[in-house]
């Protein structure tokens, strides 16, 4: 005679199986890279995130890289010159000055994700600076 597992037992193991296959889908998926960089974890916790904070980190919104890639504009370009995409608009563009955040080495591009979206200071520049955009968005680009 076989003994049953207790419900709770297998209520932990099934979540652990879960957790296990969600997260290797998460990590090699083909979609939510962008966010994947800012979150590797997956987690039932919810992210209070902005709208302006969400437009930042996945690149959908008023950006000219983003218009460009789906043939809604002839440019990549911001108004500036360069590509036209969420960092370039944090880092270095000078028609977002008052926003300017330190860019990010190549190598710590995730982490800096991680630490712009966990520092109250830069979530508020970042807001500012998208509904900037938003709100001037035909003058941000060529």
């Amino acid at each position: 005679m076989k003994a049953l597992i207790p419900r709770c037992e297998l209520k932990q193991h099934l979540q652990e199986l879960f957790f296990k296959k969600w997260q290797n889908l998460w990590d090699n998926g083909n979609t939510g890279r962008s966010v994947h960089k800012v979150l590797k974890t997956v987690n039932l916790k919810p992210v209070f995130w902005t709208r302006e904070e969400i437009l930042f980190v996945t690149g959908y919104g008023p950006f000219p890289s983003l218009l460009n890639r789906f043939h809604l504009s002839d440019s990549d370009s911001c108004a500036c010159g360069e590509v036209g995409d969420p960092i370039h608009y944090a880092t270095s563009c000078p028609l977002t000055l008052s926003w300017r955040i330190r860019k990010p080495s190549t190598s710590l591009g995730s982490l800096w994700y991680q630490r712009v979206l966990d520092n109250p200071n830069s979530r508020k520049r970042i807001i500012s600076m998208i509904k900037f955009i938003i709100d001037n968005e035909n003058t941000m680009r060529l």
